[in-house]
């Protein structure tokens, strides 16, 4: 998941906001991307997230990840006024 997001906003504030989200069987949110220039222009940047769902019980279908993922899309547009890419 990548987005566009004022320069101000934390990692930490975005890991905080999708957790507290409550999506079933979301196991780890990782970063492992932010990038700064005059593509994403001036006062933004860009971060880039890694979701993992998994589930101990069972096999969890592309569906139900999908629908957590778009669930998380909207939050973070409305929530956090990210651009998403």
């Amino acid at each position: 998941m990548a987005f566009i997001a004022p320069d101000n906003l934390t990692h930490k504030q975005v890991v905080d906001f999708i957790q507290k989200a409550g999506l079933a069987n979301l196991e780890k949110v990782e970063l492992f991307d932010i990038f700064e220039g005059a593509s994403v222009g001036e006062g933004r940047k860009s971060m880039a997230y890694s979701l993992i769902f998994r589930s101990s019980e069972r096999t969890l279908t592309d569906e139900e990840v999908n629908k957590a993922y778009e669930k998380i899309r909207m939050k973070l547009e409305k929530g956090l006024g990210v651009e998403l890419r």
